[in-house]
């Protein structure tokens, strides 16, 4: 029954301390409250200089098609590209489109458009979205053009083969920035929370002198570091739940899969965090030195998990590391499971995962306690 005991110490030393209740609490809801908001890949409000050197109907068509669709500002239309260059250099437009003297009648001649596009990439996420906007919104320029023109072909004319593309999305239909991110920042959390807290566990037993209490105890030592981890689960688990009801009721967004394989991935994840948390207070010798350690480990587990950047895109270096980077298996499988609806069976490897890593790291922080009597 000393395990009891011990549980009841864990719980009591959490409650009673003063800021630990109250992060725990306030770093996940205004994570899921804000940052989908904040941290979005759906970019407007992009300046659009253009350069109309045709001034024709079909350039004036062209220009409302891309102010039309929302994610531009027109912050100036003239025929001179120097100016617009120079907009461009003073960072008041973020691209530019120019459209040639011949626009009109090669449109007509069936030759392409003659156009120019040019993006400024100092910021190349806003650039590479930028001038993907803008060719659908040529795209839908010239499907629009060409119907009308052939609508109003003479009887006797012909039109050549045209070739539709309707493209259709899964899981995340409407192309949703905010429900693609729900799950990670989940992730996030419920990472950080339990990478710190117990990081922060032991090396603040140890520089309060209770440590010492426990070490000339009969307590083992994986009783010790087991009953440290159970306070961590619960915390999270009510952590985990307080973000699903904020996605469902905030965003409207609900678990696609079963919620309890979300428990069960999360159970997973909080032994690999909260095994390395310990094992890093173990070797730690102030709470300074935990947290900077922790810091460092956590985020280099986001950067390569593929919560911000696809893995396919990494060099071949960096993807060999994410096997080793839990958050990898985490994330992958909490959207799989929240947008797809996939189950244990679909991704029993990213679960094979988290019980290697999560085995090794709790089996090292029994094994690196040092407890003398």
């Amino acid at each position: 029954m000393t395990w009891l005991f011990l549980l009841e110490k864990e719980f009591k030393q959490f409650f009673r301390d003063p800021g630990l209740p109250k992060m725990a609490l306030a770093f996940p809801v205004l994570m899921m409250l804000v940052f989908p908001f904040a941290v979005s890949m759906e970019i407007k409000n992009i300046n659009l200089a253009i350069v109309d050197c045709s001034r024709s109907e079909a350039s004036s068509l062209l220009i409302k098609t891309c102010t039309a669709s929302g994610y531009f500002n027109l912050v100036d239309v003239g025929d001179d590209p120097a100016h617009a260059q120079w907009l461009m250099d003073k960072n008041d437009a973020d691209a530019i489109l120019t459209i040639n003297p011949d626009f009109e009648k090669e449109l007509g001649n069936g030759q392409g458009l003659a156009i120019g596009i040019k993006v400024n990439t100092v910021n190349g996420t806003k650039g590479s979205i930028g001038s993907g906007y803008l060719a659908s919104c040529l795209s839908k320029f010239t499907a629009d053009y060409s119907g009308g023109t052939q609508a109003g072909m003479p009887s006797g004319e012909t039109s050549s083969a045209k070739i539709e593309v309707s493209p259709k999305y899964y899981y995340n239909l409407y192309m949703d920035y905010k429900i693609f991110m729900i799950p990670a920042l989940i992730v996030i959390a419920i990472t950080m929370v339990t990478g710190f807290l117990p990081a922060l566990d032991i090396v603040g037993e140890k520089e309060q002198g209770t440590i010492e209490q426990i070490n000339v105890t009969p307590v083992k030592r994986s009783t010790f570091i087991l009953c440290k981890l159970i306070p961590y689960w619960l915390v999270s688990f009510f952590i985990l739940t307080a973000c699903l009801i904020i996605a469902r009721l905030v965003f409207g967004f609900s678990c696609n899969g079963s919620i309890w394989n979300i428990y069960f991935f999360t159970a997973l994840q909080i032994v690999v965090t909260a095994g390395l948390g310990l094992l890093i207070s173990n070797y730690s010798d102030n709470a300074q030195q935990a947290m900077f350690i922790t810091w460092f480990f956590m985020m280099i587990f986001m950067l390569v998990s593929g919560i911000f950047t696809p893995i396919a895109s990494m060099p071949a270096w960096a993807q060999a590391i994410t096997y080793i980077n839990p958050m990898r298996y985490y994330n992958d499988a909490m959207r799989a499971v929240f947008l797809k609806g996939s189950t244990i069976a679909d991704v029993w490897y990213d679960a094979l995962g988290l019980i290697l890593i999560g085995g090794t790291m709790v089996t090292w922080a029994i094994l690196s306690y040092k407890k003398t009597v």
